[in-house]
């Protein structure tokens, strides 16, 4: 993974973390897309651990659907 970084990230993946029956938070994390897996999902390297600051060395990799993946704005 040739310097794919949370500072070059391309795109957004759209997340939410549910805290009991009612509250819902949705927030956003920097990502790449690797791959289009072909069934309407693809693959991504997304930078950062929930909308936490200061967490953006930590990467994963993630297959989701592509409706999540907006593209980054600069």
């Amino acid at each position: 993974m040739n310097n794919l970084t949370a500072a070059n990230a391309t795109h957004h993946l759209m997340c939410a973390h549910a805290i009991g029956p009612k509250y819902r938070m949705e927030y956003i994390m920097r990502c790449h897309i690797l791959k289009d897996m072909g069934d309407g999902r693809v693959k991504v390297l997304v930078f950062g651990e929930r909308n936490w600051k200061h967490k953006e060395h930590i990467s994963r990799i993630r297959y989701v659907l592509k409706e999540r993946i907006i593209k980054h704005c600069t």
